[in-house]
């Protein structure tokens, strides 16, 4: 194994037990910064059920912190916020489904 020391990389010999920081503390967690957008993927064929309506994804957030969140429209706009358009904090949000699963009738 090797570890980044300040000297530089060095190899760590078999049986060694290397100490970090999680010998006195637990995993350390960044509590000042809010999870960042590691990768957008497109919401083609995805709805999210809100009351009644099925309204169409723009596309899925994946956040540094592992969570996954569907986008829509915001607003009169119609604008695109990857940050204020997570459909999952709407009060009547009920769940994701697939074209296949949506009737005309129920898409916006």
């Amino acid at each position: 194994m090797v570890i980044n020391t300040t000297n530089g990389p060095r190899e760590v010999p078999r049986g060694h037990v290397v100490n970090t920081s999680r010998v006195v503390e637990e995993d350390l967690v960044y509590e000042d910064e809010p999870p960042e957008i590691i990768a957008v993927l497109g919401g083609n064929g995805w709805y999210a059920g809100v009351g009644n309506d099925a309204v169409p994804l723009v596309a899925f957030v994946a956040l540094d912190s592992g969570r996954m969140y569907g986008v829509v429209v915001v607003g009169e706009n119609a604008r695109i916020d990857l940050t204020a358009g997570d459909v999952e904090k709407h009060p009547e949000f009920t769940g994701y489904t697939r074209q296949e699963n949506v009737t005309k009738e129920d898409a916006r």
